[in-house]
């Protein structure tokens, strides 16, 4: 049973604050494949690295991200002393592929620029759970690779995948089968499932023989992940 691709969910964020760069450094020290991050615009038009409209949940402070600015979103502890940081810093300081989820569509031109300028286009993939977020996409940026998030898997998940030229699909495991991933593989889209926080659910996710994994813990599932091959008749 071969080992899927082993993306960390915000860095490793069961072991670090979430979204900030320690957590991303955590993710390549913890031999992940790939990180997971989101994407948000600030009031004065920067691209940070956030998962909520607000700074409420993983931060010492209040308010919403796109009505604050660069500035007053770094004065705020987002754990362990972590800023916030900005889609640049993250891509001059990690070195590992990355998924970038946009949560505000406002932030693909400002980011497409950005990826242009440091020439790392093949180091992204775009990922949403909005079609609509996802089609923009596909006009702002063509160039890179896009994947849909499903928190549930529809029946007609290829077709929902080619309406938005999506070369991954991300669904949750709840209701993912053999047979849809093998119509995915048919289709050529590769499967992206979560979670995969504990050794069961990753022991599912490789049953189905995805090709990633997302996790909040990737070294556990890398030890995970290299038992369960051991033990699992090719």
């Amino acid at each position: 049973m071969s080992i899927p691709r082993i993306i960390a969910h915000r860095g490793s964020m069961a072991t670090e604050p979430e979204n900030t760069l320690r957590s991303f450094l955590r993710a390549e020290a913890d031999d992940a494949d790939e990180i997971e991050l989101d994407l948000r615009l600030s009031a004065d038009g920067e691209v940070v690295v956030i998962h909520d409209g607000t700074v409420d949940r993983t931060t010492d402070g209040s308010g919403r991200v796109d009505a604050m600015s660069l500035a007053e979103l770094r004065g705020l502890d987002a754990g362990l002393g972590e800023r916030i940081p900005t889609i640049r810093e993250v891509l001059t300081t990690v070195r590992l592929p990355i998924q970038a989820e946009v949560k505000d569509a406002a932030a693909l031109e400002p980011f497409a620029r950005i990826v242009a300028e440091l020439g790392v286009a093949e180091r992204i993939v775009l990922s949403a759970a909005s079609a609509d977020t996802l089609r923009v996409a596909a006009r702002v940026v063509p160039e890179l690779p896009r994947a849909l998030i499903l928190g549930k898997t529809p029946d007609d998940l290829v077709a929902q995948a080619g309406a938005v030229g999506a070369a991954w699909l991300a669904p949750g495991i709840t209701r993912l089968t053999p047979d849809h991933v093998a119509e995915c593989a048919a289709a050529g889209i590769s499967v992206d499932a979560w979670p995969a926080n504990s050794e069961e659910q990753l022991r599912q996710c490789m049953a189905l023989g995805v090709q990633a994994v997302t996790a909040d813990d990737p070294a556990a599932v890398r030890r995970w992940a290299a038992g369960i091959a051991r033990l699992t008749p090719a």
